[in-house]
């Protein structure tokens, strides 16, 4: 009955209980419970003894039973479990799959199947199932959730490589409902009619209400189209409300309409173009102010006014500015009126400060050195301290001839290096900026950001531009940097003291060298300040010097024009990796290529130092090689710009042009 065997028997099973330290601690308190009973009233304790008895022997002969009925109840509840968890694995939208090492699925839920979309994908190998699939297998991280696009529909991705498992889960709704919001995103514009003030001066009555109606409907035609909110606020200008979906659209197809509408407005022979400022809200911005969508449009309409209008430029807060239009050359829109005006703010800025900094651009050539001359004199005439910051290492040898001709010009009072600037600024200092807008190209670069700046200027505003500009004078439409600082003469014509004959010689040169000695770019207004300086004492023998070339120069541009290549009315040239060229030399062959017949374009890939390429781009006027040599970090003008690229060799950057004129033609 009690043998040793069961009786070892019931205490394995009873020690396979996890609660049997608890039983034994409570058998220990009932004992010692008894045995306190049976010293104070032994009859007590001999029932309290009885029972334990009882209790162990019943125990001892139903353990057994007891443990087997516990198990086939828990063998029941597993196999419940175990059911449910197949249910719930095949019902749930989370999409499961496992596959081996050798990328054969071993199984799938219901879920997976309906997302894979086949019957009998089990066994199959995944690359063979179907091309798209494989993409959610290219996802490396299996610690966070990636959104795939598979076909038509968005998933949410884990792929557990080590383990052989995928899981995904459909989130389109989620997905879509968030590209929906991201679409109706406000988006704020101001369209502005260029020149149309000076067109309907032209007109009668009659006619500039009839060409007033029909530029009208040609507007409300494209506002409608695109679903558009438009207001008028003034003659010439436009408040312009859509979302972010519509802005994409008018992006996609570049605008086109505008194109279009000049086209028309030119058969008419009507010189009214549109310039449009577009701003919307970033990814940045989660919560972004009207307002302030209002001035961000307001500026990027003035970029576009001051890289010569007939465009539209698209820019967030955050984001880098995207140009459309302006492509072709612009009529000239100069008015003696604005140079007066300017020139009136401008002497109120010399008053104001202490001191004056001139700056050209890097590797100054005669207009930006004659033109910081010309500004110079202007400075020294209201009689304030002026200097010109300069890095003469890096003078051309027509700069370093202009300066030797000089009799009376003291180099060492007129220029000062960066270094030297340094110690001449202060928060009263003025910085004039000449021939040149971006801070970066700028032979006073550390100090742009220390001191209010002017700039004046003929080539088109770039999107990096001084953010404490007081005074801003861009006229894309002159032929150089010296006319307009003549023009500040002219308006002062009748001071005791005006140009010397050297002052007027520079700044002629200038002219002279943007004009290729007044063959291109050139307006009414430039031969009015050539003639101007001529009556100043311009020297033309002087400056005849100034453009000589010697034999090196000569016999480099025409090694440079022989290995000339032609692509679609585009000449291209590129120097030897090794060979430093003048920037000078590489300008002069793109002027000679375009005297070609046939070529509307051209392109010198040159190597200006050991760690930089140069790209000097001119044009007729029917391409806009700034636009290309934007895309490739430079600028300049419709018909003149240049680039420098860092650490590539002639052949990348050659690559690199291709690719850029390529897509121009795209585009175009």
């Amino acid at each position: 009955m009690f043998s040793k065997e069961k009786i070892k028997r019931f205490f394995s099973i009873f020690h396979s209980l996890e609660i049997s330290w608890q039983i034994y601690t409570v058998t220990l308190a009932y004992i010692i419970i008894m045995t306190i009973a049976m010293i104070n009233d032994w009859k007590t304790g001999i029932l309290l003894l009885l029972l334990l008895l009882i209790v162990l022997a019943f125990l001892y002969f139903n353990m057994e039973t007891f443990v087997q009925n516990i198990n086939a109840l828990a063998n029941d509840l597993s196999k419940e479990i175990r059911e449910a968890h197949e249910d719930s694995y095949n019902r749930s939208p989370l999409g499961i799959l496992f596959y081996d090492d050798k990328q054969r699925i071993r199984w799938l839920n219901t879920s997976m199947q309906n997302i894979i979309g086949k019957k009998d994908v089990l066994g199959e190998y995944i690359p063979e199932i179907d091309e798209q699939i494989s993409q959610f297998f290219a996802v490396e991280d299996d610690k966070h959730w990636h959104i795939i696009k598979y076909y038509s529909k968005y998933y949410k991705t884990l792929h557990q490589k080590a383990d052989g498992r995928l899981f995904l889960i459909d989130v389109s709704d989620e997905v879509n409902i968030q590209e929906q919001r991201k679409n109706d995103r406000l988006v704020f514009g101001y369209l502005l009619l260029d020149d149309y003030n000076e067109v309907i001066e032209t007109l009668d009555d009659q006619e500039a209400a009839d060409f007033d109606a029909t530029l009208l409907k040609e507007i409300n035609y494209w506002t409608n189209t695109y679903h558009i909110y438009s207001k008028r606020i003034d003659d010439e200008k436009f408040i312009l409300l859509m979302n972010l979906a519509t802005l994409a659209e008018l992006e996609q197809n570049k605008f086109k309409f505008f194109d279009e509408l000049k086209k028309k407005n030119n058969l008419q022979n009507i010189l009214v173009s549109v310039s449009i400022g577009i701003a919307y809200p970033s990814k940045e911005e989660v919560d972004y102010r009207i307002n302030d969508l209002a001035k961000q449009a307001q500026a990027n309409l003035d970029l576009a006014l001051g890289r010569g209008g007939d465009q539209i430029v698209v820019k967030s807060q955050y984001d880098k500015a995207r140009f459309y239009g302006g492509k072709t050359q612009q009529t000239q829109k100069r008015s003696n009126i604005r140079s007066k005006l300017i020139f009136q703010a401008f002497q109120t800025q010399i008053q104001q400060c202490d001191n004056v900094l001139i700056t050209g651009h890097q590797v100054p050539d005669l207009d930006s050195i004659g033109s910081a001359l010309g500004m110079y004199k202007i400075v020294k005439l209201f009689n304030r301290p002026v200097k010109i910051v300069v890095n003469e290492d890096e003078f051309n040898s027509d700069v370093k001839e202009l300066i030797r001709l000089s009799k009376n010009l003291n180099v060492n009072e007129t220029f000062v290096d960066v270094e030297a600037a340094k110690v001449l600024i202060s928060k009263k200092t003025l910085i004039i900026m000449v021939d040149h807008n971006k801070p970066s190209l700028s032979d006073a670069e550390e100090l742009i950001d220390l001191a209010e700046v002017v700039i004046v200027d003929h080539h088109r505003r770039g999107e990096e531009f001084p953010s404490n500009s007081v005074l801003t004078y861009i006229e894309p439409y002159a032929s150089s940097t010296s006319e307009l600082v003549t023009e500040f003469f002219m308006n002062m014509r009748y001071s005791k003291e005006g140009l010397s004959a050297f002052e007027a010689t520079a700044l002629l040169a200038g002219i002279m060298i943007d004009t290729h000695s007044f063959s291109s770019r050139t307006g009414s207004k430039t031969f009015d300040t050539a003639s101007f300086l001529k009556s100043r004492g311009a020297d033309m023998d002087q400056i005849q010097i100034l453009m000589k070339e010697d034999y090196a120069a000569v016999s480099m541009r025409n090694r440079l024009i022989e290995k000339m290549e032609v692509f679609d009315h585009f000449a291209i040239t590129k120097g030897d990796n090794q060979t430093i060229i003048d920037n000078i030399i590489a300008s002069q062959t793109a002027d000679s290529m375009l005297t070609i017949k046939g070529i509307d374009a051209s392109f010198v890939v040159y190597r200006r130092n050991d760690h930089t390429i140069g790209i000097s781009a001119r044009s007729l006027g029917t391409v806009n090689v700034q636009i290309i040599m934007e895309k490739l970090g430079g600028g300049g003008h419709l018909s003149n710009a240049a680039t420098q690229i860092e650490d590539i060799t002639i052949d990348q950057a050659y690559q690199k042009l291709i690719e850029e004129i390529k897509i121009f033609k795209e585009d175009k």
